[in-house]
């Protein structure tokens, strides 16, 4: 294994000096490199303020205030959630986390396929259970207005919950694009996805914060998470239907007529035998769009839904702590970069397994 790695590393030495030209770039990559490792070791480590000093010193230090981190980092996570009852975000929080990523885990083992209604189940369980233990008002819990859902939990809310109701909806908008024996219903899911697809998404969220309610009958309230997450769904699922679309039109024709040969039904044959080859062949582009409908979901803030980086601005707000603003700004971008960096790493093994 030492001789292994040994020949890996002179291998990778012999290409990055195989020209002048390379040479070159290596040489100045790796001075980048070193002087961006120095200024993170100086912010974090050399200059850095620890949790034990005094708040005062950070005002004079060049590094990393601890102290902000340590006195800010709840209400980042949180927001203006009660303070007392900032127990419920913090499970809701925990409990998507780890179903989102007992889920991915269990997509990308390459084993059997686990059994869908099951898992169906599980999450419809999981998302009612965290919109009753946000908001409350049942079973004893204290009442909670959704203006004070801020944070983490909100952020995983609705983005977790947009992506796992708008995937279906793409898949079946997809569907009915391709249906070539009923025209209407292939124009018309052509023009829902392309409109979709043709408006901002800051339209979507104004649309269904103000005009969504004025659908509703009189008397009838929607609060305006519930009004974000069917804005974000019907958005996201018509980027979902193009990937899944473009899966299905690079099958060949013969899988269907197979299909069709064997006796199975159309939805018999779309969910045995066309589906999951379309959905192999759609991977990267629906792990992309997945990690799009992620961080897009920042964008809820311009209709005052705060999330994970309105909440960070807001604890710099502090005139104690107004200028924190980069170790604010380091936590999100911190939770940002591993959580996409494991939705990217699920894909990787996805895509793997399902060329293997």
């Amino acid at each position: 294994m030492a001789a292994r790695a040994g020949n890996r590393i002179t291998s990778t030495v012999r290409e990055a000096f195989a020209s002048p030209l390379a040479a070159f770039l290596s040489v100045i990559s790796a001075v980048a490199a070193l002087a961006l490792f120095w200024s993170a070791v100086n912010w974090l480590v050399v200059g850095a303020v620890w949790p034990w000093q005094a708040p005062d010193v950070c005002r004079t230090s060049s590094g990393i205030c601890w102290p902000f981190l340590v006195e800010k980092t709840r209400f980042i996570l949180f927001g203006t959630y009660p303070f007392a009852l900032q127990y419920r975000p913090a499970i809701v929080s925990l409990m998507l986390i780890v179903l989102s990523v007992v889920t991915c885990r269990r997509l990308a083992a390459g084993g059997p396929a686990p059994d869908a209604r099951g898992l169906a189940l599980v999450w419809f369980a999981v998302i009612v259970v965290a919109f009753v233990l946000m908001g409350g008002g049942v079973f004893g819990l204290a009442e909670v207005d959704p203006v004070r859902w801020n944070g983490l939990p909100i952020l995983l809310m609705l983005s977790i919950v947009a992506v796992v109701l708008a995937a279906p909806l793409g898949i079946l908008l997809a569907l009915a694009r391709v249906q070539a024996g009923y025209p209407l219903l292939a124009r018309l899911s052509a023009a829902y996805i392309e409109t979709a697809r043709g408006v901002p998404m800051l339209t979507v969220l104004f649309v269904g914060i103000f005009v969504l309610p004025l659908t509703l009958p009189e008397g009838t309230k929607v609060s305006p998470v519930t009004a974000t997450l069917v804005a974000l769904i019907f958005f996201h699922a018509a980027y979902f239907a193009e990937d899944v679309r473009g899966g299905l039109l690079g099958l060949p024709v013969g899988q269907g007529e197979a299909a069709r040969a064997l006796g199975l039904s159309y939805w018999q044959a779309t969910r045995l035998v066309i589906l999951p080859q379309a959905l192999r062949r759609s991977l990267p582009s629906l792990v992309n769009s997945t990690i799009g409908a992620y961080k897009d979901t920042s964008l809820v803030v311009v209709v005052g839904i705060h999330d994970l980086t309105a909440t960070a601005r807001m604890s710099f707000g502090d005139p104690v702590w107004r200028n924190n603003a980069l170790e604010a700004y380091a936590l999100v971008g911190l939770w940002f970069f591993l959580s996409c960096g494991f939705l990217s790493a699920i894909g990787r093994k996805l895509h793997k397994s399902a060329r293997s």
